[in-house]
């Protein structure tokens, strides 16, 4: 009872990790594949892979995991990798083990169809993220590019790229229905996460972090620039400790903000970090109102 009770929080982390995967992994299978559609990601190329090879798709995502984790293993920071090692293992099984219940939950019109995968696909990954954790797939991918290839493109942007090249590839291995329609998952999705992670609130947050040590404001202020958001620094006093601080501020989205709390919590644990809802930003920037373009 005291193990319970002490290691309470943890417990009940990996019980929302395990439960994310499976909503995850009901979506798909018993939605996605009954339907013949598909979506970004891993998932997405895994499919594309099963029409050429004719293995199935459960089996090549496991393979893809697996191949992704190891590249992580010897280019991103122990922390980073710990945070996807347990989900790498998890999701492809739990992929393979609902694949084998043949139970199909919706089929039909296929625009209900992929508001009915969104919902829960959308609903399982936030509950994963949630968690501080992530899927180690086309996210993981993006930030070894970043790290060891394509050092001078945002993180965001490289993001963009690769789930962009997925869905355009789908309209030529399937059709570009199938393509239209991974597209509408993809935007839902990323919707449904972003409510998950910061409910049903503002579009954008304003960050801003205190680093315990003002020699870290460096490091965090590369990370929030990685995300492709901009980062305003400022120099600030503590009124108890007398000590000199520098005050780093961004306007950044839902998911980005919940990145950065991760980021902090593994690299930074001492920072201190505020966030905002912000109703408008006027501006150049993701997001954002050009000033032109209101009265």
């Amino acid at each position: 009872m005291e193990f319970l009770q002490k290691h309470r929080g943890k417990i009940l982390n990996y019980l929302q990790i395990i439960a994310g995967c499976f909503i995850t992994g009901f979506a798909v299978n018993c939605i996605l594949i009954p339907n013949k559609l598909s979506t970004s990601g891993v998932t997405g190329i895994s499919q594309m892979m099963e029409q050429f090879t004719g293995l199935n798709y459960s089996y090549i995502y496991y393979f893809f995991s697996i191949t992704i984790l190891i590249l992580a293993f010897f280019t991103l920071k122990r922390e980073e990798f710990m945070k996807i090692i347990f989900v790498s293992f998890l999701y492809p099984t739990v992929l393979v083990l609902t694949r084998m219940f043949h139970f199909v939950f919706v089929q039909g019109e296929m625009f209900l169809v992929c508001i009915y995968f969104s919902l829960f696909y959308g609903f399982g990954s936030g509950l994963v993220l949630r968690a501080g954790v992530t899927f180690g797939g086309t996210d993981t991918i993006a930030r070894i590019l970043n790290r060891k290839v394509f050092k001078g493109i945002a993180l965001s942007k490289i993001m963009l790229i690769l789930d962009g090249s997925i869905l355009i590839s789908l309209g030529f291995v399937f059709n570009k229905d199938v393509a239209l329609y991974a597209l509408v998952n993809h935007v839902i999705c990323i919707y449904i996460m972003d409510y998950m992670l910061f409910g049903f609130r503002q579009k954008l947050y304003k960050a801003s972090i205190i680093p315990h040590d003002k020699e870290d404001s460096e490091e965090i202020s590369r990370y929030i620039l990685g995300l492709g958001r901009g980062v305003t620094l400022y120099n600030a006093v503590g009124a108890y400790t007398k000590s000199d601080k520098i005050l780093l501020s961004s306007i950044v989205s839902p998911r980005q903000s919940a990145m950065i709390r991760s980021y902090l919590a593994e690299h930074y644990p001492n920072a201190f970090m505020e966030v905002s809802p912000i109703v408008t930003v006027y501006g150049v920037g993701e997001r954002f109102v050009r000033i032109q373009g209101e009265d």
